[in-house]
């Protein structure tokens, strides 16, 4: 039976987190956080906003997820809501993504994360200004919603490689560097779909290392340096392959299970 899963990263909001939730509907809410250090001993702890947070989406009966990740680092959280969206389209569930209960940088992450994977994401106004003082703080977050009026983006195509480039991009992001042994390697694993048939025999002989390197610059590496997803250094014989930013990226939005 599909269910309704929202993706929310918190920081110190409590009503963009909560209020959609008297129009929208939920089943389960994943709220990703992250751990930091309190500089200022005024400051109010992240913590509280997301127990409180927790706490009142229990009480509307949605079953509340929290996961920890880096929400100040847009590399890992779109890593992370990726994979939580991956995931959850497995299970043909229906996934909304709020942009707007953390920070600017954040909420870029959560776009990007839920037009790649083509999923709704929503934004949350603020119609009652934003807190004035602690005791509104602790009770509304740093934004006040009187109204729980939200607007759901219009997705776009995020074009980012397909097939096995995103299996040889997710690897080479986790290793930072390889060379055209390792992926020689990782089909000989079966491990880059469409390039299975390169294992089998040829009357009777094994493919010799030219013709494997002839199939890995043509079906994957000259497309991803052409577009800047890496770049390749020559030591010796061997070609070195290095992700560039624009790969780690695509790496990350792609996910990493």
């Amino acid at each position: 039976m599909e269910e309704i899963v929202h993706v929310i990263p918190i920081n110190y909001e409590i009503d963009r987190a909560v209020k959609p939730f008297e129009k929208m509907k939920a089943n389960k809410v994943y709220l990703l956080h992250s751990k930091r250090k309190i500089s200022n001993e005024n400051e109010v702890d992240p913590e509280y906003f997301l127990q409180i947070v927790k706490k009142r989406l229990k009480n509307m009966n949605i079953e509340v997820i929290t996961q920890e990740s880096d929400i100040y680092d847009p590399l890992p959280l779109l890593s992370t809501i990726s994979d939580i969206i991956a995931h959850e389209k497995k299970e043909n569930n229906l996934v909304y993504v709020n942009m707007s209960a953390s920070e600017k940088l954040t909420a870029v992450a959560s776009t990007l994360s839920a037009m790649y994977h083509n999923v709704k994401v929503y934004f949350v106004y603020n119609d009652g200004g934003y807190s004035k003082n602690e005791e509104e703080l602790l009770e509304h977050g740093l934004s006040i919603v009187n109204e729980p009026n939200y607007f759901i983006l219009t997705n776009f195509n995020i074009d980012i490689p397909v097939g096995a480039k995103t299996t040889f991009l997710v690897e080479l992001y986790k290793k930072g560097k390889m060379t055209t042994n390792d992926i020689i390697e990782m089909i000989k694993d079966n491990r880059l779909e469409g390039f299975e048939d390169l294992n089998e025999n040829i009357g009777g002989k094994q493919r010799t290392t030219s013709n494997l390197l002839v199939r890995i610059n043509r079906g994957l590496l000259d497309g991803l340096q052409l577009n800047g997803y890496i770049r390749i250094e020559k030591k010796g014989r061997n070609k070195i392959i290095i992700i560039t930013d624009k790969g780690r990226y695509a790496a990350c939005l792609i996910g990493h299970n």
